[in-house]
């Protein structure tokens, strides 16, 4: 195990240092770089099996927020709540082309409910559904998911992203979602939970350690507890292969192959069924929004240990 773990760590800063050459040509978003993580270049990536070894290389030490990885949470939260058939009358299961905060194609076709839950219309209807009388009983419930699929039960969010994230975009999404009848609620219920969970803030391990979870199909790689059932993990896991990376989902499945969501803070969590999890951050993104350096190493990863789940010996 010692000697897996050297040639491990040995091939991740070997692709590292690879990425650092490209991890520069991406953008940060102005709100991102203003209150969060502004470090053009950084590169670092952790990966933790089933087992519970983790193995953690790169230079980048401190604390990012999760944005739209968040996402799965209050997914995971209304399927426990109210099984899938009550879910998906307020959301769809398709993927979209367009990008993550788009209108136009739920204004397409009338009355039509959000494409699915990782678009931004689609998990803020996921956080008016799941059960909690008000925001911050919601965003507790939230936050008490994230901080058991971590291993850090101290998790919190950053107060200056989440006072950045009330862009009045997303106020639009809510308003168009409640005249429709996909919630049924005001607006201080609702917004602030979204707001806050895009906020949680983790650092590269406990990014892995989530992602391990999921790969051992909810369970604790620590504990063998169960933090969420393994058929609602099924379908977060799915959701992750066709909606997880925006509109950039299909060429990812297609070249990388595993479970994986990102977020525009250059962050990306990634599940490989049964084996391991892996988190990755780079965050300079590309036209997609997605890390530059995260998609790139990924790649990497997966052809190295031929991790894909459409590979002759993948997971699926």
């Amino acid at each position: 195990m010692k000697n897996m773990q050297e040639e491990m760590l040995k091939y991740l800063e070997k692709i590292i240092e690879e990425e650092k050459q490209v991890a520069r040509k991406g953008e940060i978003p102005d709100y991102i770089e203003a209150v969060d993580n502004n470090d053009h270049g950084a590169v670092t990536v952790s990966l933790t099996s089933i087992d519970g070894t983790t193995v953690r290389a790169g230079d980048h030490e401190g604390r990012f927020s999760l944005q739209s990885i968040s996402k799965l949470f209050p997914l995971a939260l209304s399927l426990m709540d109210y099984g899938s058939e009550e879910v998906f009358n307020y959301t769809g299961k398709a993927p979209t082309g367009n990008v993550y905060h788009s209108l136009i194609q739920m204004e397409m076709q009338e009355k039509e409910k959000p494409l699915n839950p990782m678009v931004n219309s689609g998990a803020i209807v996921m956080c008016g559904l799941m059960k909690g009388d008000s925001a911050d009983e919601k965003f507790e419930r939230v936050l008490a998911l994230a901080r058991d699929l971590t291993g850090n039960q101290e998790l919190t969010y950053n107060e200056n992203v989440y006072q950045a994230e009330n862009q009045d975009l997303n106020r639009s999404l809510f308003y168009y979602n409640r005249h429709n009848g996909y919630i049924d609620g005001e607006f201080e219920d609702v917004m602030p939970v979204y707001w806050k969970m895009t906020s949680i803030e983790v650092t590269i391990e406990e990014l892995s350690n989530m992602a391990a979870v999921i790969a051992n199909h909810g369970k604790c790689v620590h504990s063998g507890k169960e933090i969420i059932p393994s058929d609602i993990v099924t379908t977060l896991k799915a959701f992750m292969v066709t909606c997880g990376m925006y509109d950039e989902s299909g060429s990812f499945a297609l070249e990388v192959g595993i479970p994986a969501k990102s977020g525009v803070s250059g962050s990306i969590v990634a599940a490989i069924p049964g084996k391991l999890g892996i988190g990755v951050m780079g965050p300079d993104l590309n036209k997609y929004s997605n890390s530059i350096a995260g998609i790139r190493m990924l790649k990497k990863i997966s052809n190295k240990w031929r991790l894909s789940l459409f590979s002759e010996d993948g997971s699926s």
